[in-house]
């Protein structure tokens, strides 16, 4: 297992999530949340060529379809090099009883 300070970044899937329920979960994603996945087909829009892609989202059980125009390059970073703080930032303190008796 890698160390794990204040700050530092990891994945997890939101099945791994034990607090707040799943449900609740996908309640409050919001329009701003990035996923990456694989473009599986390009459709035409109307008369103009590949104007939507048809993507596979690994966790999403059907296709996506987004519009070309909309689509960034890769996956997404990992670690934004603007993103990471030079100095672990302050834990919160309302989570430091959780799992404690």
């Amino acid at each position: 297992m890698f160390p794990l300070k204040s700050g530092t970044r990891c994945r997890f899937r939101l099945s791994d999530v034990i607090c707040p329920d799943k449900q609740q979960i996908v309640t409050q994603i919001t329009p701003e949340l990035e996923v990456s996945g694989e473009v599986v087909l390009l459709s035409d829009g109307g008369d103009k060529p590949e104007q939507y892609a048809i993507i596979e989202v690994a966790g999403i059980g059907a296709p996506l379809i987004v519009p070309v125009a909309l689509l960034k390059e890769g996956q997404i970073p990992a670690v934004a090099e603007k993103a990471v703080p030079q100095e672990p930032g302050q834990l919160d303190k309302r989570y430091e009883k959780v799992g404690k008796s």
